[in-house]
């Protein structure tokens, strides 16, 4: 049982740590990371249907 509890610690915390690292330094916005010429997508700071 031990055992087991330790197992479902130590998930929890390197689950956390991977959100932490990934979210921290690996993920960018869509209109940064496609910036080619066939995908040109735009700051979605603006609405699209003019309101």
């Amino acid at each position: 049982m031990k055992a087991f509890l330790a197992a479902i610690i130590f998930a929890g915390v390197l689950a956390f740590g991977a959100a932490t690292v990934l979210d921290g330094s690996y993920q960018q916005p869509s209109y940064s990371a496609f910036t080619t010429e066939g995908a040109r997508v735009d700051n979605p700071g603006h609405n699209l249907i003019g309101n």
